[in-house]
């Protein structure tokens, strides 16, 4: 009997790019944000809640650079914007970061550490306008500005849910190219899906009894209202992956 592989299925949770292996269907997204990732150290993503945009940041566009090409550190709203930003400078951090120190010289500070170009990735990016307020979003706002005016080997990449990109009017004030490099991401379509299954069935060596049927009806069973749903296609390849493990 084979070993077990620990299954590759992430529910809710994003894939990373230690999944990359497992990761099937994106190829044009991803190519598209590699391209623009070289054309600009500012970059916005948006799009519905759902269309994965976490996961082609962490797994699809991170996959496609060497390791000393990348070096991420993700930021997400947690009570403060600046103050998450900060403690995630200083855990990535080698060199100590004293208290204090500009947002400018911190991520110059890890640069240096490292000797990898930064990519800081701000998910979720919609929460700062949902949950902060007027004095932190300036506060952060004057950092980001800063910050593209340093020499650094820095890009930024902004993901946020569309539906709140007018809420960036006092952002792009501040920073004018905030909407220049910008890329909408949609939900995975049929021909998305189909690539997803095929890949995920051919690399494990799973044989589905009549395979076009059976996707068609797979893709079928996990839409609704014309939009397919990724958590429910993740519940079907999950099943069918143990299905499959049980008998090798």
């Amino acid at each position: 009997m084979q070993s077990k592989i620990k299954s590759p299925f992430k529910f809710l949770d994003p894939y990373t790019v230690d999944d990359r292996a497992f990761f099937f269907g994106r190829e044009k997204e991803i190519d598209k944000l590699y391209e623009m990732a070289f054309a600009t150290n500012l970059l916005l993503i948006y799009g519905p809640s759902g269309a994965g945009k976490t996961s082609l940041i962490q797994c699809g566009l991170a996959s496609r650079f060497q390791d000393t090409d990348w070096f991420d550190i993700h930021v997400r709203w947690r009570g403060d914007i600046n103050l998450s930003m900060d403690l995630e400078l200083k855990k990535h951090a080698i060199s100590k970061i004293p208290e204090g120190t500009s947002v400018a010289d911190a991520v110059q500070s890890v640069y240096l550490d490292h000797f990898k170009p930064i990519f800081l990735v701000f998910d979720q990016f919609e929460e700062l306008y949902i949950l902060g307020n007027e004095e932190e979003r300036a506060i952060f706002i004057q950092s980001i500005a800063e910050l593209l005016e340093k020499d650094i080997p820095l890009k930024i990449i902004f993901s946020m849910r569309e539906e709140y990109i007018a809420r960036l009017f006092d952002f792009e004030q501040r920073v004018p190219g905030l909407f220049k490099n910008r890329y909408r991401i949609d939900p995975m379509n049929r021909e998305n899906v189909k690539e997803v299954i095929k890949g995920l069935t051919n690399h494990f060596n799973i044989e589905i009894e009549k395979p076009e049927q059976t996707i068609n009806k797979i893709i079928e069973n996990i839409s609704s209202n014309d939009t397919i749903q990724l958590s429910y296609l993740q519940v079907y390849l999950d099943y069918l992956y143990t299905a499959h493990q049980q008998k090798v």
